[in-house]
């Protein structure tokens, strides 16, 4: 039961990443707040390509196992950051989008709270892999790396 509890919720938190980087979800409103926030224009692109580019790769491994431990460090780098300046719900009380931005700002701190579990969980098993080439596949890179 434990085996399939991690990768159901591996894949769960990692499908939203997966649509930001395929950019699926667009980043129109991202590159709005960046430039809000006093980012250089002519450097919001690169950023745009970074963060897709990390939510990409950290959003594979996470759903995979691959290196679950690490994509969701990653990914939780990224999304506290993100969170803060695009969520930023204190910001505009008053106003329309207060209760928006609030529900997407404790949206985005649940998801924190996952990859943390995530982060944490020792041992997770990698997706399409019995428990024991999984198990096999760990200790050889152990000791390859030992």
């Amino acid at each position: 039961m434990e085996r399939y509890s991690l990768i159901a919720a591996r894949i769960l938190i990692s499908i939203i990443f997966l649509l930001n980087g395929l950019n699926i979800i667009g980043q129109t409103f991202a590159a709005h707040e960046m430039a809000a926030h006093g980012v250089p224009v002519s450097l919001i692109p690169a950023l745009i390509i970074g963060a897709r580019t990390l939510q990409l790769i950290a959003g594979t491994g996470l759903a995979f196992g691959i290196y679950p431990r690490i994509s969701s460090l990653a990914l939780l780098l990224f999304l506290i950051p993100a969170t803060l300046m695009a969520h930023a719900f204190w910001q505009v009380p008053d106003t329309a989008q207060y209760m928006v931005q609030m529900i997407n700002f404790f949206k985005n701190v649940c998801m924190a709270g996952g990859l943390i579990i995530i982060a944490a969980a020792k041992d997770q098993p990698v997706l399409g892999l019995s428990r024991a080439r999984s198990t096999h596949m760990r200790t050889a890179v152990v000791d390859q790396l030992g």
